[in-house]
C-alpha cells in the first residue's frame, strides 16, 4: 500500500513539475525565440543553424526552471492533496507526514545530484558551443548581431544604427564608440574610457577571414587630444575601414565565464591575480553550487505549505511559489553583488538564498510536524 501510496504522490508531482517546467522555460525562452525568428526572418539566417541555437540555449534556461518548476510542482501538488481532504484521510489511516514528504525529498535530491553535474560540465560545454555557432552565423550573415536603433557591444566598440538593411549589408545613420579600460591610480578597479568616436552617414559589413570589416562613408574622426586637455581631434573622411576580429565580435565579459567548466573555473580563482576577476570566477563556482541544491531546499518549503494550506490549495501554492522564487532570485542578486565586490567571501555569501529558505523550511516542517 505504501508502494502504491509513494507511486500516487510522484505521479501528481511529476505532472505538476512538467507543467511548471513548460511554463517557466517558455517565459524565459521568449526574448530568444523572438531574436531566433528576427535572425530567421529579416538577417536570413537558415533554418538549421537557428534550431541548433535553440537547442543549446535549452540547457541554460533549465539550470534557472528546473529548481522554479520543482517548487511550483510540489506547492501544486500537495495543496490540491489538501484541498481535496486526501491529506486528512491519508492521516486518519495512520500514515505519517515523514511517509508523505519522504519519496518526494529523495526524488528531488537525486534531481539535485544531477544538477550539480549540469551546471558545472554540461551548461559550460554549450554555452561554448553557443559561441562557435553563433561566430559561423556572423561570417554567414554579418548584420545578423545588428538591429536598428539598438547599441550593440562589439569586443571594446559600441555601435548604434539608425537602420539596418540586411538585403545588402548596409547600416545608415552610424555611431560608433570604442571603449578602453583605463586602471585608477590606485590600482583599486578599471573604469572605461572613450578615446575616440565615429560617426557616419551609412556603412558595408562583410567578413573575411574571421575578420568584420566595416567600411564607412561620408563622416567624421574624433577623439581627445592627449596633448591639450578639454580639446579634440576632429577629421572629416569621404571612406573608411577598419576591422574587429570576430573573436571579439560577441561581448564575452559574461559569455566565457560560463563556458568555463568548474575544474577550468578552480585553475582560474587559482592563477589569477586580479582580484575583481577572481572573485567573478569564484562567484560563478559557488552560483553552481547555490542553484543545484535549490530544489532541495524549495520542497523544504513547499510539502509543508502545501499541507497545511487547507482550502484554497492549488491558488496558495501558485501564489506562494512566485513569492519564493522572488525572495530567492532577489537574495542570489544580492549575494552576487556582495561576493563580485569582495564584501564577503563568495564561498560564504553565495549561501545565503539556501541558508535563509532552509531556515524558514526547517520551521515550518516544525509546524506542520505538530498540526
Amino acid at each position: 500500500m505504501i508502494k502504491i501510496l509513494h507511486k500516487y504522490l510522484l505521479k501528481e508531482f511529476i505532472a505538476s513539475f512538467g507543467f511548471g517546467l513548460i511554463i517557466f522555460s517558455a517565459i524565459l525562452l521568449l526574448d530568444q525565440i523572438f531574436q531566433f525568428v528576427d535572425l530567421f526572418l529579416s538577417k536570413g539566417v537558415s533554418f538549421f543553424l537557428i534550431l541548433q541555437l535553440f537547442v543549446l540555449i535549452i540547457p541554460n534556461i533549465l539550470s534557472l526552471t528546473i529548481p522554479m518548476a520543482i517548487l511550483f510542482g510540489a506547492l501544486l501538488s500537495y495543496g490540491r492533496f489538501a484541498e481535496d481532504n486526501e491529506i486528512t484521510v491519508m492521516k486518519a489511516t495512520g500514515i505519517s507526514y515523514k511517509t508523505l514528504s519522504m519519496p518526494l525529498i529523495i526524488f528531488v535530491m537525486c534531481i539535485s545530484l544531477g544538477l550539480v553535474w549540469f551546471n558545472h560540465y554540461l551548461s559550460p560545454s554549450t554555452h561554448q558551443y553557443f559561441r562557435t555557432l553563433y561566430k559561423k552565423i556572423l561570417t554567414e550573415a554579418p548584420l545578423a548581431k545588428f538591429s536598428e536603433k539598438t547599441i550593440t557591444s562589439i569586443g571594446d566598440y559600441k555601435i548604434y544604427a539608425h537602420k539596418v538593411n540586411s538585403k545588402n549589408n548596409t547600416l545608415n545613420g552610424i555611431n560608433i564608440y570604442k571603449f578602453e579600460k583605463i586602471e585608477n591610480a590606485d590600482g583599486s578597479r578599471k573604469t572605461d574610457r572613450i578615446p575616440w568616436r565615429i560617426a557616419a552617414s551609412y556603412g558595408t559589413v562583410g567578413v573575411d577571414k574571421n575578420v568584420v570589416i566595416l567600411t564607412l562613408y561620408d563622416g567624421y574622426w574624433q577623439r581627445t587630444d592627449p596633448n591639450e586637455f578639454g580639446s579634440m581631434i576632429h577629421m572629416n573622411f569621404g571612406t573608411y575601414k577598419f576591422s574587429i576580429p570576430i573573436s571579439s565580435g560577441i561581448d564575452f565579459s559574461d559569455t566565457a565565464l560560463r563556458e568555463l567548466n568548474s575544474k577550468k573555473l578552480r585553475a582560474k580563482i587559482k592563477n589569477t591575480s586580479d582580484k575583481l576577476e577572481r572573485n567573478s570566477y569564484t562567484n560563478e563556482y559557488w552560483l553552481r553550487w547555490t542553484v543545484a541544491i535549490a530544489p532541495l531546499v524549495f520542497v523544504l518549503i513547499a510539502i509543508p505549505v502545501g499541507i497545511m494550506a487547507g482550502k484554497g490549495g492549488k491558488a496558495i501554492g501558485f501564489g506562494m511559489s512566485l513569492g519564493v522564487i522572488f525572495v530567492y532570485y532577489l537574495l542570489l542578486v544580492i549575494s552576487m553583488n556582495v561576493g563580485e565586490k569582495g564584501y564577503v567571501p563568495s564561498w560564504c555569501i553565495m549561501w545565503l538564498p539556501d541558508a535563509v529558505l532552509l531556515t524558514a523550511g526547517i520551521f515550518l516542517f516544525g509546524k506542520m510536524l505538530k498540526k
